[in-house]
């Protein structure tokens, strides 16, 4: 019998091995794709957990502040007054409930600061005794009456408290924060105890100042820890100084070791703990964000309206009978009032008094963006005003505080200045920058306050669409928090 031939064994050919690297490789990628994203997801419900978490501690520390006694100082009461003869300053009409509102307004912020900046000993702010500034401008706006009352101490809280002959004469905070709200700062940059007890422990009039908190143990720790600083962790900085090392009657609302070191870290090694995102990004913190344009509030309203590739710039409102934003912390709108807003009796730069003007420089606008161009529809506005020369276009904001994560692009939606700040930044620019205005992202240096308008296919204005469209905030907590603040 003849032996079988056998035959030879068939291997695959170069196009099936290749049909099957790439069947592999498009099920690599799918699997790669997945788990990125569930790890993108892992990210994002971290970030909102811990947002979710920071939100309610803030809000605890709000009502607190809003259930304590309401008690307007002489310079809440200076700034509410309306001045009804404009040739005779000497005259006027008290405000009291406006002269409340003021006080509260005053209150959150000394209570809540929310960013603070190292002035360097060649800036005009810098003060040896109080090295650390928390966005405070001095009341210096002139009024009526005798010297005493046109002038309250500088950076003395509660705004107004008069300055005595050679120091400050028992104020309670400085520099923008009250004393138990910077105590936080102080102790994580090195301070010793006795430099953030709220206590003027040798006498010189001045509580808490620096020879009280620095002495040759740790002088050149704390001068390296202030160094080191910088303005991107500023926020997230106030933020844990508030909520984890509070002093004095409210206390901290957490502990140190109720979070993680995926939650809090100190990524410029200035000192100062730092709360962070599942990016390692620090945690922005505004507590009056009222240029801020989410589902709470209302904003500045960019749209290609007729499809030309045209940007227009909207007013926040679309008619006279929608319903307006109002101040929970003036429910009864004397912020508002034409009577005090009004330049003719109560002087002023045109159109608006000085009273406007002082609670502008020191707490928020009060004036609709769209003001200083002229509304298109005087109808759409708060004020129902005529035109930004005749009269203002006045607003009642509401503003939740904000605390924000910039997101998996890392790149914030809102304006700031850029890290490390620069030294010739004046507190009224931070007072701005607080208010929370989106930007585009090619923002440079400074904040802008809009995009630009009107020009065809404007690249830096469409970027405003997609800027911060990954962002993670606590306006969506809406079940969180309430809407007081």
């Amino acid at each position: 019998m003849a032996d079988a031939r056998k035959r030879p064994t068939r291997g695959f050919t170069l196009i099936e091995l290749a049909v099957v690297m790439v069947i592999i490789g498009i099920l690599i990628s799918f699997i790669l794709v997945a788990a990125r994203s569930g790890v993108q997801r892992a990210e994002e419900r971290a970030t909102q957990s811990l947002l979710l978490k920071l939100d309610t501690g803030i809000a605890d520390r709000i009502e607190a502040l809003l259930s304590s006694p309401v008690e307007p100082s002489l310079g809440h009461q200076i700034m509410a007054r309306v001045f009804y003869n404009p040739s005779d300053l000497t005259l006027w009409i008290e405000g009291p409930q406006r002269a409340q509102a003021i006080e509260q307004h005053d209150r959150m912020r000394a209570e809540l600061p929310d960013v603070f900046y190292v002035p360097q000993p060649t800036d005009a702010n810098y003060n040896a005794d109080y090295p650390i500034n928390f966005a405070a401008n001095p009341f210096a706006v002139t009024f009526s009456g005798t010297a005493a009352q046109n002038k309250a101490a500088p950076y003395v809280l509660p705004l107004g408290h008069l300055q005595g002959a050679a120091s400050f004469d028992g104020g309670t905070g400085i520099y923008g924060a009250s004393y138990t709200a910077a105590a936080g700062i102080y102790k994580n940059l090195g301070y010793l105890p006795r430099g953030y007890d709220a206590a003027d422990n040798d006498g010189d009039g001045l509580v808490d100042g620096t020879d009280e908190g620095v002495d040759s143990t740790n002088t050149a720790l704390v001068a390296q820890r202030l160094a080191a600083h910088t303005h991107k962790t500023a926020r997230s900085e106030m933020l844990y100084a508030i909520l984890v090392e509070g002093q004095g009657p409210l206390g901290s609302v957490f502990t140190a070791d109720e979070f993680t070191d995926r939650e809090v870290r100190d990524t410029d090694n200035d000192g100062l703990p730092e709360f962070i995102d599942a990016w390692g990004e620090p945690l922005q913190f505004y507590r009056w964000p009222i240029f801020y344009h989410s589902d709470l509030q209302k904003g500045l309203i960019i749209r290609d309206t007729d499809s030309d590739g045209v940007y227009e710039y909207l007013p926040p409102y679309n008619g006279p009978i929608e319903a307006r934003e109002q101040d929970p912390l003036d429910p009864n709108q004397q912020l508002v009032a034409p009577a005090w807003w009004s330049s003719t009796f109560n002087a002023g730069t045109a159109p608006i008094s000085n009273g406007v003007l002082a609670f502008q420089s020191h707490f928020h606008s009060l004036v609709e963006p769209l003001s200083s161009a002229g509304p298109s529809s005087t109808q759409s506005f708060w004020s129902r005003g005529t035109t930004a020369t005749s009269f203002p276009q006045r607003r009642a904001y509401f503003s939740k505080f904000l605390i924000v994560s910039s997101g998996p692009d890392k790149e914030l939606g809102i304006a700031q200045f850029a890290s490390p700040l620069a030294t010739t930044v004046a507190a009224g620019d931070l007072i701005f920058e607080s208010q929370a205005a989106q930007a585009t992202l090619n923002r440079g240096a400074a904040p802008y306050y809009a995009p630009l308008t009107d020009t065809p296919n404007n690249a830096i204005t469409a970027q405003l669409q997609g800027a911060g469209g990954d962002d993670i905030t606590n306006h969506s907590n809406l079940a969180a928090g309430g809407g007081v603040q």
